[in-house]
């Protein structure tokens, strides 16, 4: 039960965040610079996933309560952005909503590890609705134990993934990674659909009681 917890938890958060689509834009932003400017931004880029992800997680429960959303507005809300991002990723161009004008200001900025690498590149709106989900339903110590370990996998992946970059590029080709995203593509569709069906769901019934 703990281990199937885990890999679910990890697989939703990977299909969603799914570093490996982001690697085209990612190289096209250090491809000027030197590999010790590129693991710099890489591991800033990191530990900012890692903020934004744990404090979706613990925080994004109070932001609603302050704010007076429910739980059923946020899974219809969050399940139709997860879904665009996957019939995004099924046409390989969820990546590439990162263009224009913030392309060109990326391409200038010493900086790019919080903007746009961390968010919304990776850590984006769906991945933090799912976080906040997460964090309503699962309530015990134990499973937030688990989804920190999941949190945890996923910036470790990054770090290792964009560290390699051009080598995984050069192994998968712009047609391997297009064949991933599609296969994210679908699982994110799939998460999207759950929360939207879920919360329509609970809403219907409270709408009965």
């Amino acid at each position: 039960m703990t281990i199937t917890f885990f890999i679910a938890t990890f697989v939703s958060l990977f299909a969603l965040i799914n570093p490996l689509s982001a690697l085209p834009v990612f190289i096209s932003l250090t491809t000027n610079h030197d590999a010790k400017w590129r693991n710099y931004q890489i591991r800033k880029t990191c530990i900012y996933i890692l903020i934004i992800c744990v404090c979706s997680y613990f925080a994004g429960s109070h932001i609603l309560m302050f704010f007076g959303i429910s739980i059923n507005a946020l899974k219809i809300a969050g399940g139709i952005m997860i879904s665009r991002s996957g019939f995004l990723l099924l046409n390989a161009k969820h990546k590439k909503d990162i263009k224009g004008k913030i392309m060109e200001e990326s391409m200038e900025k010493e900086d790019i590890s919080f903007s746009p690498l961390a968010m919304p590149l990776l850590a984006g709106p769906g991945t933090m609705s799912l976080l906040i989900n997460l964090s309503i339903v699962n309530t015990d110590i134990q499973k937030t134990g688990i989804i920190m370990l999941a949190i945890l996998g996923i910036t470790i992946c990054i770090y290792v993934i964009f560290s390699l970059a051009p080598k995984v590029l050069k192994y998968t080709g712009q047609a391997g990674l297009k064949s991933f995203s599609k296969i994210m593509g679908f699982l994110v569709l799939s998460i999207g659909i759950e929360m939207i069906s879920s919360g329509v769901l609970n809403l219907l019934k409270s709408i009965k009681t």
